[in-house]
């Protein structure tokens, strides 16, 4: 982890302060209970999976040679314990591990041409960087080069203990004299996860009908166990200008969970914030994540504030004025201890912890000003440049600290802190969403009349539970998903990189808003791209890269094994296996299905293994979940809003008909729309039957939102039947629609769509155009090759069901490319969008200056296009929209001309009478800004009838569908 414009100089802790950290850690851990790696009499699932990548063994071996250069005999012995002579001063050999690894590299020497003769070791987790200098760990601008093994015939060298590289794929073994050097042995002694004897057997699992979900799930694990070290074993502050040292104490105990393998290698609170999740979701390391934190806390200062990182960087001696410099990093710290607490119930650790972190949060709660918010005078934050303000990061993470903080508060009996800090929470929520809120967008702003709508905040809102309403969270991830990428999701705050910290978070984000499938295609995108690029570890996760692929924060100087990354692993164990805990002896069992058939795993309590599976055919969900003695669970079944889903839990019916029906020990039963949730199961199996669960298409049907898209036919008014030739995309609604594909005839009604997307209006029925979205081009047949001049949006589909991608020169026109099968059983093809958005759009400016027409617009470029309602005084600007469809291309501003969406008859202007025959929807309004009202006979055009003004100061009309 490292902050924008953070500062790296001076010495770590004195030696006294080490020997204090270590000596409070072992006092602490003498009086709390054991919270660590769970002992397990025979190996887990985890351990014999073949998609885990950790070694078997503490001793590892290279196990190909990448390449050689210069005299290099017999490269290939050093794999199989032969013996491969370099002759000739920088001639090397590039081996690789075939993935990423750590610690202490052995060789072996069979001989020498003479004394004196020095070889070179260098290192890089990318082949992009391999030669003979490694590529940079220890500084921004300084340089890592090598270390060197003097030989003068037969012999053995180990690398001293401080020169231990945290992460590596490639070692480069080079000749830095003159003459010849025979090696013969080539071992790493693997340093990660030091307290588990073996490396492999993790205590919790992931499995899935998905071979890649499966591989992101361990990438995830092993990033975060690389990144859990010895804490003797952290980046020096201060190291050797060109070189690298390995041997700074950064917390108690006998492992610590820091940001990187690499680097830094140094406990950071925000890098937490995900990692110790993971840590928790895959390895059941929650040891490391409380030495973590406890080095933290040893650092606050007087006034309550916490450090922005953990020794060396940060120092509670510091004459420097800027290790405590963070307001959200100091809230990540607080955060981290709820969510510590949440897995462990280690209340004896909270209660040794409990003055400084009632200290610390009365710091936060003292920078909430007459606003109710807080206000950031602490500026430095991941990635992003100083700015102060009651920015919503910081907002929704001291709600978070509130809440979670009120539930400690309740462990550690302290009934006056826990009500006020619940009010307290309460007051920043309602704060938040009356300030921060920009309903011409759909999303928050980074602080009140900001341009910058943030993925890092808006995320948040939603994980944390800022947001007021389950359609700010629909709101807030449609929105965010006009800055995905074909290979991740840009992330407007920090220079459009890919972060895959915030990525990790908007993860989290779709899956508690029920998008379960744009998270999976998320996942396949961003993650898939990391771990099967040729140019990273194949195995781990990156710090961020650019929205080209390129590598982010300093080429080499990237982390390619970094905690904050890891959000897939704990987002499919805690929403799409759906094993969750809520404390250390409740969890929810609540699957997220997404585009999956099959899932199963674990989580590990304080009282042992949950475990659980679930699979789904169409019609019919089943899952089983067996948990320990001592432990409630609440069961979660999808319905997608179907009414009719029966459940029966061991033989017994447990909901039908909408209710709830006693039956096999459970305690109660409650429906929300998209799920039934059945409560108060305790230690046993539950076997879990549903019928009646029709899982929808995996589509999207237009690049632009809240708009029918051209091209779609009116078929049937609401209560009438549609009929499809073939399969096709039927739409529902005024003005708003929901979406589904039919093969047969279906009824016009909310039951055949399971919601009304425009209540109290009279709905109408229309049916997808056969082909491509209107206006495109084919460009492959499904399974070819998708061949684009440039960065241009792609429909991936066919009759009205599409998945959508910014494609970068080519693609693969499959499934697995667009992330989801937007039309199961159907022949699909590729399609590139038009330069101009599709329909009645007209441009009317170029990037940068107002389009002064009141009314939707649509903004982007080169098919990539998003809507926003404009006063006609906003400028043409990302700001305005809240997104950026088309990062580094100059995009242009277009307005609706035509008629309302599906509405083809203007029948008057305002203030006439629009006439008509019976019941009928009318759409009042202007430039494609509408309200929608049912009259019967007729209705005066004017605002009074319609009882709002869509579009304020321009000449209106009232249009009918026919």
């Amino acid at each position: 982890m490292q902050l924008t414009h953070a500062r790296v100089r001076g010495r770590g802790f004195r030696r006294v302060r080490r020997l204090a950290l270590l000596a409070v850690g072992a006092l602490l851990l003498a009086s709390t209970t054991s919270s660590g790696t769970a002992v397990l009499a025979a190996e887990s699932p985890a351990a014999s999976d073949p998609h885990n990548f950790a070694p078997a063994s503490r001793t590892v071996k290279p196990v190909s040679v990448h390449r050689t250069a210069g005299t290099v005999t017999t490269p290939e012995n050093l794999l199989n314990g032969g013996s491969a002579r370099l002759s000739g001063k920088d001639s090397y050999v590039v081996l690789d591990f075939g993935k990423e690894v750590g610690g202490l590299v052995s060789l072996g020497f069979a001989g020498a041409s003479e004394a004196g003769r020095q070889v070179g070791l260098a290192f890089s987790e990318t082949a992009a960087f391999v030669g003979v200098e490694s590529d940079r760990s220890s500084q921004h601008f300084g340089s890592d080069g090598a270390i060197f093994a003097a030989v003068g015939g037969s012999g053995t060298y180990t690398m001293p203990k401080e020169k231990l590289r945290g992460g590596f794929r490639y070692l480069t073994l080079f000749l830095g004299s003159d003459g010849w050097v025979d090696v013969n042995d080539v071992t790493l002694q693997f340093t990660p996860d030091p307290d588990r004897a073996n490396p492999r057997d993790y205590p919790n699992y992931f499995r899935s009908n998905d071979d890649l979900l499966d591989k992101l799930w361990y990438a995830g694990a092993y990033t975060v166990q690389t990144n859990t070290i010895a804490p003797d074993t952290g980046r020096n502050k201060v190291a050797p200008n060109p070189g690298w040292q390995n041997s700074a104490v950064i917390g108690p105990g006998t492992s610590v969970l820091t940001d990187g393998a690499k680097r830094d290698r140094t406990v950071w609170p925000g890098d937490l914030g995900v990692a110790l999740p993971t840590a928790y979701a895959s390895l059941n390391d929650t040891k490391s994540s409380r030495n973590a934190l406890e080095a933290l806390y040893w650092l606050q200062r007087g006034d309550g504030m916490l450090p922005y990182a953990g020794p060396e960087i940060s120092r509670l001696d510091s004459t420097e004025g800027d290790t405590y410099v963070s307001d959200t990093y100091h809230l990540w710290t607080l955060v981290g201890t709820g969510l510590y607490h949440r897995y462990t119930d280690d209340t004896n650790w909270v209660r040794w912890i409990w003055p400084r972190y009632v200290k610390a949060m009365d710091f936060s709660l003292a920078k909430v000003d007459g606003t109710g918010l807080l206000n950031v005078s602490g500026l430095l934050d991941w990635g992003r440049s100083f700015s102060p303000g009651h920015k919503i990061t910081a907002n929704a993470l001291l709600y978070a600290a509130l809440t979670s903080g009120a539930k400690l508060a309740d462990a550690h009996g302290d009934t006056a802190h826990a009500n006020a800090w619940r009010e307290r929470a309460a007051a920043v929520k309602t704060a938040a969403n009356a300030q921060l809120w920009n309903p011409a967008t759909g999303l928050y702003r980074d602080v009140p009349g900001a341009a910058l709508h943030p993925q890092d905040g808006n995320s948040m809102a939603i994980w944390f539970g800022l947001t007021d309403s389950p359609a700010k969270n629909a709101s807030i991830v449609r929105t965010l998903t006009a800055n995905w990428t074909d290979i991740g999701a840009v992330t407007p705050e920090a220079g459009n990189l890919v972060g895959t910290f915030t990525g990790s978070m908007e993860l989290t984000a779709r899956l508690m808003a029920n998008d379960d499938v744009d998270a999976l295609a998320l996942m396949r995108r961003a993650w898939g791209f990391m771990l099967n690029s040729p140019n990273g570890t194949n195995s781990t996760f990156w710090e961020s890269f650019k929205y080209d692929g390129s590598p982010y924060y300093g080429n080499s100087y990237m982390s390619a094994a970094h905690g904050w990354a890891t959000g897939p692993t704990n987002a499919l164990t805690f929403f799409v296996l759906g094993l969750n805990p809520s404390d250390a002896t409740h969890y929810d069992f609540v699957p997220h299905l997404g585009d999956l058939s099959h899932v199963e795993g674990n989580i590990t309590t304080p009282k042992g293994a949950v475990h659980g599976t679930w699979d789904y055919t169409p019609g019919t969900f089943t899952s089983k979940l067996t948990a320990p003695a001592g432990t409630t669970g609440r069961i979660g079944v999808p319905t997608y809003g179907s009414s009719s889903v029966e459940v029966t839990v061991n033989g017994a019916t447990v909901w039908s008909g909408g209710k709830f029906q006693p039956g096999a020990g459970l305690s109660g039963g409650s429906a929300d729309g998209a799920y039934v949730y059945l409560t108060g199961a305790g230690g046993g199996t539950y076997t879990v039957t549903a019928t009646g669960v029709v899982k929808p298409d995996s589509f999207d049907v237009a690049v632009l939102p809240d708009y029918l898209p051209p091209g779609y036919t009116f078929c049937a008014t609401e209560g009438q039947t549609c009929t499809p030739n073939g399969t096709q995309v039927l739409s529902f609604g005024a003005g708003d629609h929901a979406y589904r594909t039919i093969s047969g005839p279906a009824k016009c009604e909310i039951g055949t769509f399971g919601k009304d997307p425009a209540p109290n209006v009279l709905k109408s029925c229309y049916l997808a155009p056969a082909g491509g979205p209107s206006g495109s081009a084919k460009c492959a047949s499904e399974g070819d090759v998708c061949q684009v001049d440039g960065r241009r949006t792609v429909a991936f589909g066919a009759n009205g069901a599409f998945r959508f991608m910014t494609v970068n020169g080519t693609a693969k026109c499959n499934a697995a490319a667009f992330g989801a099968n937007p039309l199961q059983g159907v022949a699909k093809s590729c399609y590139v969008l038009p330069d101009a958005p599709a329909g009645a759009w007209e441009k009317c400016v170029d990037e940068g200056t107002p389009c002064v027409v009141e009314g939707t617009q649509a903004f982007g470029a080169r098919g990539s296009y998003w809507t926003a309602k404009s006063d006609s005084t906003a400028n043409c600007a990302v700001a305005t929209f809240g997104v950026d469809p088309l990062v580094d291309f100059v995009k242009s501003c277009y307005a609706w001309t035509g008629k309302p969406s599906g509405f083809t008859t203007e029948c008057t202007v305002e203030k006439g009478t629009c006439s008509f025959t019976g019941e009928q929807t009318v759409a009042f309004g202007r430039n494609g800004s509408y309200v929608y009202r049912t009259f019967t006979g007729s209705t005066p055009c004017t605002e009074a009838a319609f009882g709002a003004d869509p579009v304020f100061g321009a000449v209106k009309s009232c249009y009918l569908i026919r």
